[in-house]
């Protein structure tokens, strides 16, 4: 589905909107700059278009804000090409009492085509939730929000345009129609019976309930424990770099840095080494050795499996007679068939036999195992050594008066001792390991593990008494399918983004390589090689945003506009050029308010694209409006402004 927008107008609204009509044409071009200084209404059309787009309620004060004199009333219409039919979405605004009221003219309609509300395509009116319209009428709030740990914004888009959330809706489907089918059998119960019932049915909802806090708990520490950790690993990077402002210190710590890199390297090898160690016992202990040794030379002393099989027996069993020549009636071929079942099958055998030989052959070398856990823990102990010369070198800055290494020190020691607490709230709502479960002493009201399994435990004894387990149990199956589709639909829709967004990166953030590691509710942004990067400038979390949104939107299933106020302000003139080329072929329909600054570099790249690019001023002169059409006065703007 495709989604074109073909101009805008305003009546009496604050700015320059106050009469404004911008026309694309019947058939818009591909790309449209639209220069306007600051105060001529950017902001306020940006608003506008979100909400004409979104079924969302305007609250009455935003509504008042909108006021641009004195006029009581005002309006805004949105004219829309959708699948090539036209649509325009309105609204008329009553000033005095904050009111919008909506309308949607459609064309070649049997109501005239005039009709009250947003009236949109069942499949495209689903889509333009607030959150999609976030996207493609680009908000600039979602270039922090994408990165920021303590939102999901990165998922939100990718469920919103990819519309996982119908697959999670499912669910509540189910349960109603499992609450539905249990409150028909309910019905047909008596008094006494459904007094029983409303016991079980509390006790259900009173489990769920405490499911629903320990989940959001859960969730909620676990997001304070990704910014807690974040925040520990920049302060760590600030500490490091500040030691490196000395001179003195920078040698021994780069030394200490390097000889941390061997020992990591070190440790892994011998990591390696003792676990494939550990997977063969005789490799551990000479005891084990000489046990498993033993076993296999008994095995050969006692011949055991004995040769015969089970299917020496199963084959006797077709023949006349016997071996030693007596007939085989019914009932001794039955009886030899029923004892065949006590010996092994041939198969069997031979799997033991393999085993003799490999016990009796079995070799290792006890010596190298222990000599590698030796070695193991001696780089161990040199890291820890390497850790304590790392936080003497500290002491010292602080001993010499480094008061902000200090503070630095300080909120380290915080954010630790903060990880720490997190990470034990953590395990006490999560854990699933019984033994620690018992020495916690956790119950299902503290637990989200035992509480499942209580829940669990309760649904099936209303389902018993309703006579409903059966449809309750194949309904917690679909449900599980349901849960493994959405997982598995937003970790691969996360990757393809995500690999996505990196190749554009490589283009636009020239001045200092960046990509985003993983997508997990935000992006988490890392320089390659050097690890994640926490803090990035504000032209970087531009170029991210556009290089994410255009990996998102530009492989949707539906085709949008994309729309953007003062796309490159705060880019260098390097990545303003990269922007300007890169990101606006991935769209049919891009429109950008631009100020008079974003001309060089960014506006530049659209001068030589011929028809494609449609370019409007809007200017002001003695308090009216008027939108000039062309290049010569939208590159000259300025200084006719200045003039």
């Amino acid at each position: 589905m495709q989604v074109l927008i073909r101009g805008w107008s305003a009546r009496n609204l604050r700015g320059g909107l106050r009469h404004l009509d911008i026309d694309l044409g019947e058939q818009p071009n591909r790309w449209t700059l639209i220069q306007m200084a600051n105060g001529m209404g950017k902001t306020t059309t940006m608003t506008l278009l979100r909400y004409a787009f979104t079924d969302e309620e305007i609250p009455p004060s935003v509504v008042q804000s909108f006021r641009g004199g004195d006029e009581a009333t005002g309006s805004f219409e949105l004219r829309l090409l959708i699948d090539n039919r036209p649509y325009r979405l309105g609204f008329e605004f009553n000033f005095r009492d904050g009111s919008a009221t909506r309308y949607t003219v459609r064309a070649d309609t049997r109501d005239g085509g005039h009709v009250a509300g947003r009236v949109l395509p069942t499949e495209l009116s689903d889509l333009l939730t607030p959150q999609m319209a976030r996207l493609f009428v680009f908000d600039g709030e979602l270039a922090r929000a994408i990165r920021d740990l303590r939102q999901r914004a990165a998922d939100e888009a990718i469920r919103s345009l990819y519309r996982l959330s119908q697959i999670s809706g499912l669910k509540s489907s189910v349960d109603k129609l499992v609450d539905l089918e249990q409150r028909r059998a309910a019905a047909m119960t008596s008094a006494s019976e459904e007094r029983g019932l409303t016991r079980l049915r509390n006790a259900r909802n009173e489990a769920s309930a405490v499911k629903r806090r320990l989940e959001n708990e859960a969730a909620s520490t676990s997001t304070s424990l990704e910014i807690r950790r974040a925040e520990a690993a920049r302060l760590k990077a600030a500490i490091e770099e500040h030691i490196s402002e000395d001179e003195g210190l920078r040698e021994r710590l780069r030394a200490l840095d390097d000889r941390e890199r061997e020992l990591r390297t070190d440790v892994n090898e011998l990591n390696v080494e003792v676990l494939t160690a550990l997977r063969r016992p005789p490799c551990v202990h000479p005891r084990l050795l000489e046990r498993l040794q033993s076993l296999g030379g008994r095995l050969f002393e006692l011949k055991l499996p004995e040769t015969m099989s089970a299917e020496f027996f199963r084959d006797l069993a077709t023949r006349d007679t016997c071996i030693c020549g007596r007939e085989l009636g019914h009932d001794e071929r039955e009886h030899i068939i029923e004892g065949a079942h006590r010996y092994l099958a041939q198969d069997q055998i031979s799997i033991i036999n393999q085993m003799k030989l490999a016990l009796r052959s079995t070799e290792g070398d006890a010596q190298a195992f222990s000599e590698s856990i030796t070695r193991l823990s001696g780089k161990l102990s040199d890291r820890q050594r390497l850790r304590t010369e790392r936080e003497r070198l500290e002491i010292e800055r602080v001993d010499q008066g480094d008061d902000e290494l200090e503070l630095l020190q300080q909120e380290l020691a915080t954010a630790r001792s903060d990880i720490d607490r997190l990470e034990a709230q953590l395990e006490r709502l999560t854990t699933r390991d019984s033994h620690r479960q018992r020495a916690l002493r956790l119950t299902w009201e503290s637990n989200l593990p035992q509480c499942e399994t209580e829940l669990g435990e309760r649904e099936d004894r209303l389902s018993i008494a309703t006579n409903t387990r059966t449809f309750k149990l194949k309904a917690e199956a679909f449900k599980s399918l349901i849960d493994d589709v959405d997982r598995l639909s937003l970790d691969r829709l996360r990757e393809r983004v995500r690999l996505r967004t990196n190749e554009k990166l490589v283009r636009i953030a020239r001045t200092e390589r960046l990509e985003v590691s993983r997508i997990a509710g935000f992006l988490e942004i890392a320089t390659p090689g050097f690890g994640t990067k926490p803090e990035i400038s504000e032209g970087q979390s531009l170029s991210v945003a556009y290089a994410f949104l255009t990996s998102l939107l530009s492989d949707a299933p539906y085709r949008l506009p994309f729309v953007v106020d003062s796309p490159a302000v705060s880019l260098d003139a390097v990545n303003r050029r990269e922007v300007g080329e890169l990101i606006p072929g991935f769209f049919d329909q891009m429109i950008m308010f631009v100020i008079s600054t974003e001309r060089e570099g960014f506006a530049e790249a659209f001068y030589e694209k011929g028809d494609d690019v449609r370019f409007l001023t809007i200017s002001r002169e003695d308090g009216e409006t008027s939108v000039v059409p062309g290049l010569p006065f939208f590159r000259t703007f300025q200084d006719r402004d200045a003039a």
